[in-house]
């Protein structure tokens, strides 16, 4: 591990310069900057953000790594992990990665993605934090997590390819399941249903669920009820369009914005939501509310997979047995019931 002391021979300057710049306080110039910064990665320097807690074993910091705030289900996560961290009596250290900002929806498959996140994980280490929580941006197996974790993590939204991380996930084909057991129950039994794109993972576990609850039900399958979309708006409106020509009743949109689509196309043809056709949509976007009228939706348990994802890397680090050792916590979704469904009329 390089020094302070080594960096400035390197680059030929002052320690006082090298000091600043990596503290963010040297206005040198941008080719000094990024001439020490370089060389700091190089050299691996590791500054010692927390020289005050060396002397002690533990310094009840927890380091909560996001791979980008700005997705919608990232903050009420975020919350549920502080709120019960500062319950007790832990300190917090947030790193936003920004990959969706920087590099678009599919950031993960991004060629730097791995060594970005090792990057991060180890930037959170030499921050001397005692754990840390990785909350990902896209539900997926995570394979860049370094082999040998220095301290004990908890992955949430998503799952790590390590038996040392336990996983903190929403039960998609629970939810997809009570959807369809919603409509049903109201009568419904032409229902169509909206997917994302079937290659993901929350598409194929709700519609596992979709057609479990038809088939406990005694209902056929009808594979011309169900239209693909990409999550958007514009593909709930084409879906709609076709599944509503069919005959259907209802209709179970896998997002609250496809669910958007749907809407947009009933009132233009002059139809009434929660009348002429039933829907439910999927996450509780805040969204579902402002439409009218309001949208039924299954809820996803966001602040409180924080919370059990906070409460499972605790145990680990006061070494208690028990749910810390699982491999995958899976939580149930909630049905939202609002004024979007009916009874069937017969």
């Amino acid at each position: 591990m390089a020094t302070i002391k080594e960096i400035a021979k390197a680059c030929n300057v002052s320690i006082s310069t090298v000091s600043n710049i990596l503290n963010g306080k040297e206005k040198a110039r941008q080719e000094t900057k990024e001439l020490v910064l370089q060389k700091a990665k190089e050299m691996n320097y590791v500054p010692n953000y927390m020289a005050k807690n060396l002397k002690q074993k533990n310094t009840k910091t927890i380091g909560i790594i996001a791979e980008d705030l700005t997705i919608f289900h990232t903050p009420a996560i975020v919350d549920g992990i502080s709120a019960c961290l500062e319950k007790k009596g832990y300190a917090l250290l947030m790193g936003n990665m920004r990959m969706y900002q920087k590099y678009g929806n599919a950031f993960y498959t991004y060629k730097e993605y791995s060594s970005l996140v090792q990057g991060e994980m180890q930037e959170m280490l030499a921050k001397r934090v005692e754990g840390i929580i990785y909350v990902e941006g896209h539900y997926h197996v995570m394979k860049q997590f370094p082999e040998l974790l220095a301290v004990p993590t908890v992955a949430v939204y998503g799952k790590v390819d390590s038996s040392e991380v336990p996983s903190v996930i929403y039960d998609d084909e629970q939810g997809g399941y009570e959807a369809a057991k919603t409509l049903i129950s109201m009568g419904h039994r032409k229902i169509g249903v909206i997917t994302g794109n079937h290659q993901s993972h929350h598409t194929m576990e709700r519609m596992r669920g979709f057609m479990k609850a038809l088939f406990d039900n005694g209902i056929p399958f009808n594979p011309c009820w169900e239209i693909s979309g990409e999550w958007n708006r514009a593909d709930g409106y084409t879906a709609a369009e076709q599944l509503i020509q069919q005959g259907v009743t209802a209709i179970f949109a896998m997002n609250d914005i496809m669910a958007g689509g749907v809407y947009d196309y009933v009132n233009e043809k002059g139809l009434k939501i929660g009348t002429d056709l039933s829907v439910i949509g999927f996450d509780n976007r805040e969204i579902s509310e402002a439409f009218y009228p309001t949208l039924s939706t299954v809820a996803l348990p966001l602040s409180y997979m924080g919370n059990i994802a906070a409460e499972l890397l605790t145990m680990k680090l006061e070494n208690q047995a028990g749910e810390a050792e699982k491999r995958e916590y899976k939580i149930p979704c909630q049905v939202i019931y609002r004024n979007s469904i009916c009874r069937i009329r017969k």
